[in-house]
């Protein structure tokens, strides 16, 4: 089911997608609300699902993994116990940090973050294999990040 999203909704959520661990108080003055009244539509926000998780983004380089691959993949069958099956498989890798069922050419698209090309290659022996349904993916690099979020602007 849809939230409805009002005004003071849009304005708590889009303080806290580009900073979910300033103090209430604070989220309170920005959009000119009580504490009382933004902890009470925060928690409403998480408990209706708009607010998935609150995490911390990592620069993956400055940890280690340098290497970013957008992956294509073609699914050998596209039933849906078989399409769920790759979704849970994705879902407990840990190196995918996106995973999305799209259209055309394609049947899915991954984001998904290496150490190296050693460990990147690694992952696609093990996990983009004919036994996990794989007819046929295709490795694209990221050579520099122009823009990586995860915001979505509210208006």
């Amino acid at each position: 089911m849809t939230h409805l999203l009002d005004d003071t909704d849009k304005a708590i959520l889009n303080v806290l997608q580009d900073d979910a661990t300033l103090p209430l108080k604070t989220v309170a003055e920005y959009v000119h609300v009580s504490t009382a009244t933004a902890q009470r539509r925060i928690q409403a926000l998480i408990d209706s699902g708009v607010i998935t998780k609150q995490v911390a983004i990592v620069d993956p380089n400055k940890v280690g993994y340098g290497l970013t691959a957008v992956v294509m993949i073609e699914m050998e069958r596209s039933n849906n116990s078989m399409q769920h099956r790759f979704e849970r498989l994705m879902n407990a890798q840990p190196q995918v940090m996106s995973c999305y069922e799209v259209s055309g050419d394609v049947d899915f698209m991954l984001m998904v973050s290496a150490k190296n090309m050693s460990d990147y290659h690694q992952f696609t022996r093990s996990t983009l294999t004919y036994e996990n349904n794989v007819r046929n993916f295709r490795s694209q690099f990221v050579m520099n990040f122009t823009k990586s979020g995860t915001k979505i602007f509210l208006d």
